[in-house]
């Protein structure tokens, strides 16, 4: 890669093929990535510019990058940016990554709440979430929806610092829309004060178990951090919490919405036994078909509603 005469199209060529011994998930894409940004352009401009030559400086920041990225570290980091539901959000070291997958609870709690703003239509909706990180959830929200009132808590000041960043940059979907996000530093919910019964909660909660975090991929064992996937022993820690504390602060027909691991539906279903004030209870699938959302609710599902899931075989607890 030291050679002057090699283009935009060359060096994409070359570092493809680096990436597919090395990091064979996305190589031609983290390549065009990694590029983009030190040319400081879109991704399409490499194709209308591959026969352009990169200068020395060009070079050895691509190559830096280059480096980084073969030893496992997420392209996310490299660029301080990752794009989450069509919004371009900064990240850092101190944040864990958004994730697809995460767009299934996204799309979910958008269903919710719509309902409820179909029946309750004057009122604005409140929400309390629980590990905000970059303000993902929120900000997806409040691009789908209005008249929001969402308390995002997270533990970390130097989260929150990113959060802010992100709110600013998405000012538009806040109050031209009626929307509100409040950020709290706070040991799970012990220091938020709502204004009123909530609606909803939803959060994507650490739910790996402590021992498989050195056992995940390079990319987040040594990179992401643990207080963000660590669930602790069994990755249940944060849903007893919230099973436990959430019916103290949803308002009667409140629902809550989390993220859950593939395969902890089964723990999950045993666990729920231990706390009877949740009435409704429903796990929701992504577009994979894997369990990946769990909808709570505190209110009796009506007859007509429960002929309905039975009908379509869906299951309930």
């Amino acid at each position: 890669m030291a050679t002057d005469q090699w283009t935009i199209a060359d060096i994409l060529a070359w570092t493809q093929g680096h990436f597919e011994n090395l990091r064979p998930g996305s190589p031609r894409l983290d390549a065009e990535l990694l590029l983009a940004f030190v040319l400081d352009c879109p991704r399409l401009d490499l194709y209308l510019r591959a026969d352009q030559p990169l200068n020395e400086k060009e070079r050895g920041a691509y190559r830096e990058l280059i480096q980084q990225r073969a030893a496992g570290c997420p392209i996310a980091y490299l660029t301080g940016e990752k794009e989450f539901w069509s919004l371009s959000l900064e990240v850092n070291k101190y944040t864990l990554i958004p994730r697809p997958d995460t767009e299934t609870l996204v799309e979910n709690t958008v269903e919710q709440i719509r309902n409820r703003q179909n029946k309750h239509s004057e009122s604005q909706c409140l929400i309390a979430e629980l590990g905000t990180g970059t303000a993902a959830i929120p900000l997806a929200l409040c691009a789908e929806l209005m008249n929001l009132h969402i308390i995002a808590v997270d533990c970390s000041a130097d989260i929150l610092e990113v959060a802010i960043r992100n709110l600013q940059r998405h000012e538009s979907l806040l109050s031209p829309r009626d929307n509100r996000i409040e950020l709290v530093k706070s040991n799970l919910f012990s220091r938020i004060n709502p204004p009123a019964k909530l609606d909803f909660i939803v959060s994507n909660p650490p739910y790996i178990p402590s021992g498989n975090i050195s056992k995940l991929q390079v990319d987040v064992a040594q990179y992401e951090p643990h207080t963000a996937l660590d669930g602790g022993p069994d990755g249940l820690s944060f849903y007893r919490y919230l099973l436990d504390t959430a019916p103290g602060l949803l308002a009667p027909e409140g629902e809550m919405l989390l993220e859950i691991g593939f395969d902890q539906r089964t723990q999950l279903s045993l666990l729920l036994k231990d706390f009877p004030a949740w009435k409704t209870s429903a796990f929701l699938p992504d577009m994979q078909g894997n369990d990946r959302v769990w909808k709570l609710g505190l209110s009796e599902l009506p007859l007509s509603w429960k002929l309905t899931c039975s009908i379509d075989n869906r299951q309930l607890i």
